[in-house]
């Protein structure tokens, strides 16, 4: 059978000890961020562990959710845990369980980025005259459609971006304004903050 841990970083240990004598012959699967899948198999009593980082559109099917498997984890292992995972969007395998932490501040955390984002735009079409249901259709619909142009082109986001880009136009200076702010810098910066999050809550509650 397969065992889906999906707690609190805080509560798996407790939680992983009280049941270890009732899922030792059973494969397991974290969703739990930042505890290393070699806590998980010292308090579980069994190495078929695989870690994974989901995010939120994986409740409406689209998610992306990356994955790590512990060596004992067979192929058939991998492939039950892909049954499960693609009913909730797409899957990407790692070979380095420390990607999972650069995982989680990319694509785990990701969604709230973008919904940040969105409450920007639609702030500032409210204030440029929109309504605010006006706002948030054009806000979402931008976002949604730059997403699936990006997923439908083989070309590189810098290259759609420059695309819709003129020089002296209204989006150059949109985009002059954000690299003069260092949006891309502090953008950045924020992502390497969750990502030692991640690692420190690996080390607060991943320890034996």
């Amino acid at each position: 059978g397969l065992v889906v841990w999906a707690v609190k970083p805080q509560t798996f240990k407790d939680a992983a000890l009280h049941s270890r004598f009732h899922t030792k012959t059973a494969l397991h699967l974290s969703v739990a961020a930042g505890i290393p899948s070699g806590s998980i198999a010292r308090w579980l009593g069994t190495e078929r562990i695989v870690r994974s980082m989901p995010n939120t559109p994986a409740l409406i099917g689209k998610g992306i959710t990356a994955l790590f498997a512990r060596p004992a984890a067979t192929a058939d292992d991998r492939l039950a845990v892909e049954r499960v995972i693609r009913t909730t969007g797409d899957l990407v395998w790692l070979d380095e369980e420390v990607q999972l932490d650069a995982v989680t501040a990319l694509s785990g955390s990701g969604p709230a980025y973008v919904f940040y984002f969105l409450e920007a735009m639609i702030d500032a079409g409210a204030e440029m005259g929109l309504s605010r249901e006006q706002a948030r259709k054009l806000a979402i619909g931008t976002f949604t459609g730059a997403a699936a142009l990006a997923a439908a082109s083989s070309e590189p986001p810098e290259v759609l971006r420059a695309r819709v880009t003129s020089k002296g136009g209204t989006t150059h200076a949109a985009i002059t304004s954000m690299d003069q702010d260092n949006v891309r810098t502090l953008f950045t910066r924020a992502l390497h903050a969750a990502r030692q999050r991640a690692r420190e809550l690996g080390e607060e509650f991943g320890g034996a």
